[in-house]
């Protein structure tokens, strides 16, 4: 399955939505759109054309139209046809990739109080073309359309809120339906472990015992599908812990070492320098001076 990767924030904003059924022999006019089409076909089949490239939407599916890529009817429909639509616009140009090679499981790092912007790492992937779940996705949708109905100063903020929520689900529905192969499955098996275990004294034999796989082979796994090996990954999640503590809390540094598992606080020191470019007393002073 092909997908369109955005890079959020910004989130898509909401243009509008609709729903209509089209009669047979109704065929979608010829245009070149400056916002994305988003279709989704409950009964009947919508034949449309990208450029170059044919889809037969029919019952249960979906497909993206890209603004600024001319599109059209390639023929008319031969029953009554259900439809939603939704327009979006996006700021930036949409990258291509296959569902199957989506880092479903990259770290990212988190938000904290010193944080002046929001991380430039984050994706919104939406299938191009694809069977999708009516059962989750229309309740959604006939809301959005009952809030346009009656659209006022007071619910206009639910209609955004509902396209981000629609657009979750069809992210939740590419990343359900994605089939990886058994190494990407093993480094997200690994990655699961880890995130319940982190606190806890490090040892490959722990991951060997749970996955029933060598632990050589379980590194190779996480660094191809997950960029880090198994002690990295715990160290990432140990560090984000501890720059929460140090803006949340007046623990000292030995106590937040403790609680993040590294029994050193010195090697805490180091670790973190090493992470972040300052001691974790500098970087607690740092941010009380912002306060």
């Amino acid at each position: 399955m092909l997908c369109l990767e955005f890079t959020i924030p910004p989130l898509p904003q909401f243009v509008t939505v609709g729903f209509a059924v089209w009669s047979p022999g109704d065929r979608h006019f010829a245009r070149t759109f400056g916002v994305y089409d988003l279709l989704v076909v409950k009964r009947g089949t919508l034949y449309m054309a990208e450029q170059d490239r044919e889809y037969a939407v029919g019952p249960g599916k979906m497909l993206v139209l890209e603004a600024g890529l001319p599109h059209e009817g390639y023929r008319s429909c031969e029953e009554d046809t259900e439809i939603y639509w939704v327009h979006f616009i996006h700021d930036g140009k949409p990258a291509y990739i296959r569902q199957e090679e989506i880092p479903w499981s990259s770290l990212l790092s988190r938000g904290t109080v010193e944080d002046e912007e929001p991380s430039a790492q984050q994706r919104l992937y939406l299938p191009k073309f694809a069977s999708v779940d009516l059962e989750v996705l229309e309740p959604i949708l006939q809301e959005m359309n009952e809030i346009h109905s009656r659209l006022n100063a007071g619910n206009a903020l639910r209609l955004h809120v509902q396209l981000a929520a629609f657009m979750a689900a069809l992210q939740e529905e590419c990343a359900r339906t994605a089939l990886p192969e058994p190494a990407a499955r093993l480094a997200r098996a690994a990655a699961a472990y880890l995130d319940q275990h982190w606190r806890e004294p490090f040892q490959l034999a722990g991951l060997q015992e749970e996955l029933h796989f060598q632990a050589d082979y379980i590194t190779r796994c996480m660094k191809q599908h997950i960029g880090t090996t198994p002690l990295q990954y715990v160290l990432h999640l140990r560090l984000e812990e501890a720059k929460k503590l140090l803006g949340g809390t007046v623990l000292g540094i030995p106590e937040i070492a403790e609680r993040t598992g590294i029994r050193d606080p010195n090697y805490m020191t180091r670790l973190f320098k090493a992470r972040f470019g300052l001691t974790p007393g500098a970087y607690r002073r740092r941010l009380r001076h912002r306060e």
